[in-house]
């Protein structure tokens, strides 16, 4: 339950707080995830074309954003067991593709929640997948999926996901915090989306982000990423492809 002083808002409300989304999403990922390609080409239509879906945690005694959540409406006739590999860059194509195409939505898809780190750990995580669900519900909407990143991989960068996926708290829930947020709000665990999301670039800007050096090519383990990056030397270039797993809430 938030306190009285928190309040969700929309972009589609509040259109004045996108400065502050942009912001706080800055200062929560790695260096080397804000090179995506997809996501630097696109992400500015989750604001232009599905404003409803963008939404704010704010504190109402500063008008301060404090949390915030990015999602997607889009359509799919499939079995959700058939969600693609691609995971989060494909839900976002998707999505855009969908709006353009004029084709009515049935799913909307998580694409990243932040929360402020001075808050990290106090339940509004949670909150936040619950107003996510909300806004689904408010567009008719029975399903929510997210392609969703469990951070604490990141600890265990050697291990496949698909081995990671089974790891358990001594309840029975995921051990990985993430997951775990989902999973205890009804979200069941559906596939790993092994290519969800990819950064490619030169050697100099991987050095650069990490602050580690490369000096022959090989896999190497990074801070913040969820498998180790792959380094060829001849190429000059450095790849990361980054699994997510896919998560489904019936809203």
């Amino acid at each position: 339950m938030l306190d009285a002083h928190y309040k969700i808002v929309t972009v589609a409300e509040r259109p004045d707080i996108e400065e502050q989304i942009h912001e706080l999403t800055s200062a929560s990922w790695p260096a080397f995830m804000y090179e995506n390609e997809i996501a630097n080409e696109n992400f500015k239509y989750l604001f232009l074309d599905f404003p409803e879906y963008q939404f704010a945690l704010l504190d109402t005694r500063d008008d301060k954003v404090v949390a915030q959540g990015n999602s997607i409406s889009f359509h799919w006739d499939k079995p959700i067991e058939q969600l693609p590999d691609e995971g989060w860059e494909w839900v976002l194509l998707k999505g855009i593709e969908d709006h353009r195409a004029g084709r009515a939505p049935n799913m909307q898809s998580a694409i990243q929640i932040c929360v402020d780190r001075s808050l990290k750990g106090s339940g509004i995580s949670r909150e936040m997948v619950m107003a996510m669900r909300e806004i689904g519900r408010k567009h008719a909407i029975a399903d929510l999926v997210a392609p969703v990143r469990p951070n604490q991989k990141a600890n265990y960068p050697l291990i496949s996901m698909a081995d990671y996926i089974k790891w358990t708290t001594d309840d029975g829930f995921p051990f990985d915090a993430w997951m775990r947020v989902h999973a205890r709000l009804g979200a069941r665990i559906i596939s790993v989306c092994h290519q969800a999301f990819w950064v490619k670039n030169t050697i100099a800007a991987w050095e650069k982000w990490t602050g580690l050096r490369f000096k022959q090519s090989g896999e190497y383990t990074v801070a913040g990423a969820l498998n180790p990056i792959s380094v060829n030397i001849e190429k000059d270039l450095a790849v990361y492809c980054e699994p997510n797993v896919w998560m489904h809430h019936r809203i």
